[in-house]
């Protein structure tokens, strides 16, 4: 990162501002670091809390940089060694979803650092503090938004784990994304339970019809064990070390 940029990131004051500014930087840059073939089928839609969140026009190209993530984040964390300020790394974990790019890709030729501007007489609803930017609600207000439409999601799921997004956006306003994710840390949350020596049957299930999809009346004691036993050889494989 240039000089300048640096000096924008420090005197931007709210994570959120900081992390638009990152988003930006990454927008303009994505080009360079992924290649122009890959950049152009891709695009950096959302970063939050150390997650990339990236959108593609094609399924294949989601799987292929999937499969690249761990290379892509040294490469990207590489990148930002100089805005890392002590931390061992700012991005943690990238997703990749398969959808029209509807927002307007930006330049690659470079503009200059990314400055969010404040307008006194534009005022968070809830909280009434000063927004910044293009904000309409101010990041600690949308902040506690997101996590209670979070645990709105997970309470649907615990209690119809079977739900598809299609499903459960009839009893909850919620995006595609935040509802996979929330199904993946709740999923991930179930099979550890499940794959305890001292789970219940009822764990077990839960966590089996969370992974599958299925209704309580077609789930079979065969599924159950078939499920967790995949599960278990998945987290517990080590590769055979090459020679």
């Amino acid at each position: 990162m240039k000089d300048s940029e640096l000096l924008v990131l420090k005197v931007l004051r709210t994570p959120w501002a900081r992390q638009q500014f990152l988003l930006h930087w990454l927008r303009s840059h994505w080009a360079d670091i992924l290649g122009h073939t890959a950049a152009d089928h891709s695009q950096p839609y959302r970063l939050e809390n150390g997650t990339l969140y990236v959108h593609t026009d094609n399924p294949m190209w989601s799987n292929q940089l999937h499969m690249m993530q761990g290379k892509l984040l040294g490469q990207l964390n590489r990148q930002l060694v100089p805005a890392l300020q002590g931390r061992k790394r700012i991005l943690r974990e990238m997703k990749f979803y398969h959808g029209i790019i509807q927002e307007e890709i930006q330049p690659r030729e470079d503009k200059g650092p990314f400055m969010p501007k404040v307008d006194p007489s534009r005022r968070c609803p809830v909280c009434g503090v000063p927004l910044i930017g293009e904000e309409e609600i101010c990041s600690a207000c949308r902040r506690e938004q997101v996590q209670t439409l979070r645990r709105e999601i997970r309470k649907q799921l615990v209690l119809r784990p079977w739900l598809r997004y299609e499903d459960c956006r009839e009893l909850v306003k919620c995006d595609r994304i935040t509802f996979t994710d929330v199904k993946a840390v709740l999923g991930e949350w179930a099979l550890n339970r499940a794959l305890d020596p001292k789970a219940t049957a009822q764990e077990k299930a839960f966590a089996v019809l969370l992974e599958t999809g299925l209704r309580p009346k077609e789930l079979q004691e065969e599924t159950i064990v078939r499920t967790l036993e995949k599960a278990r050889r998945s987290r517990y494989y080590v590769p055979a070390r090459r020679k």
